[in-house]
């Protein structure tokens, strides 16, 4: 059964880097499939620099050659590589992603925006992030974390690894 939805849902995923933030989505992506839910995924790469592109295919090489965007269809899949102008907005990164009529687009990264966001909390130091972020709804705790994160977060806390978050998740949307 598909939920009715009048746009994507938005909701990001955040955390400092090495936190699991990745995985985690990829966990979220295949749960949503399960359902019927079609998602999209917007990734800040926050590493600084241009995300690199080591397949070298024709469409790296019009890509690197200089061309504005590179984008090759080939049953059903499209790759899109492209180059936008300094100042983008996260609207329009996010109204690219609308083309592809998702039901779901999680945003990983991109901490200082105001959409409804989860932390990943992998260590002390990561709690932090609950004092100065915006639109926290829940709480990832690694293990070690979990019983500190519990005391210390104002919004549902799930462990790692754990299908209450699904639940809780589907019924957001």
């Amino acid at each position: 059964m598909r939920m009715a939805l009048v746009k994507p849902f938005i909701f990001q995923v955040v955390g400092y880097q090495n936190r699991g933030k990745t995985t985690f989505i990829t966990n979220i992506i295949e749960k949503l499939r399960a359902v019927n839910l079609e998602t999209a995924v917007l990734k800040h790469h926050g590493h600084g620099g241009k995300p690199d592109h080591t397949s070298i295919k024709d469409s790296t090489k019009h890509f690197q050659a200089g061309a504005a965007a590179s984008l090759v269809e080939g049953d059903g899949t499209i790759e899109l590589l492209g180059n936008y102008r300094n100042g983008t907005s996260i609207a329009e990164l996010i109204q690219l992603l609308g083309l592809f009529h998702p039901d779901v687009i999680l945003i990983e990264g991109y901490k200082q925006e105001d959409f409804p966001k989860i932390i990943l909390i992998k260590e002390e130091n990561d709690l932090l992030l609950l004092k100065q972020l915006n639109n926290i709804k829940a709480v990832i705790a690694w293990p070690d974390c979990l019983e500190q994160t519990m005391s210390y977060a104002s919004v549902p806390v799930f462990p790692l690894n754990s299908d209450h978050f699904i639940s809780w998740f589907l019924e957001q949307i």
